[in-house]
């Protein structure tokens, strides 16, 4: 089982993703997060195996911190960003900060969205078909 922990500052994409996974046999979601605060809060007291970053325009520099901390305090951790615009820009800074995997909002239903998880939980990397053709 793969414990994934949703860092999402949208309620409703938080809410979204949460209820995309109930029931699922292989990924579970242990915990949720509106800001990297209440993250590396919940992270002090439970483990997940990978973190979902959902980043938007208002929280992109805040994300890329919260990946850098990810890999330097957790380096075990997988990072997946889930985001709402896909630029190369974007991508590239984020991987530079040690993320894993990236997919769009837009285009990520919850197969695709489960096919991200289990790669990068396999150690794998995952850039979304929007990302690569874009």
């Amino acid at each position: 089982m793969i414990r994934t922990v949703v860092l999402e500052s949208q309620t409703l994409f938080r809410l979204g993703v949460i209820s995309a996974f109930k029931g699922n046999p292989d990924i579970s979601v242990a915990g949720d997060a509106k800001g990297g605060a209440d993250l590396f809060k919940f992270l002090d007291r439970r483990p997940a195996d990978v973190a979902l970053l959902g980043i938007n325009q208002s929280n992109h520099s805040e994300c890329i911190e919260v990946a850098r901390r990810l890999r330097n305090d957790y380096p075990n951790m997988k990072i997946l960003a889930v985001a709402g615009e896909d630029t190369g820009n974007s991508v590239q800074s984020l991987m530079n900060a040690g993320i894993n995997g990236y997919i769009g909002k837009r285009q990520a239903g919850r197969h695709e969205l489960t096919k991200a998880i289990q790669k990068v939980a396999e150690g794998g990397e995952y850039i979304g078909e929007i990302v690569v053709s874009g």
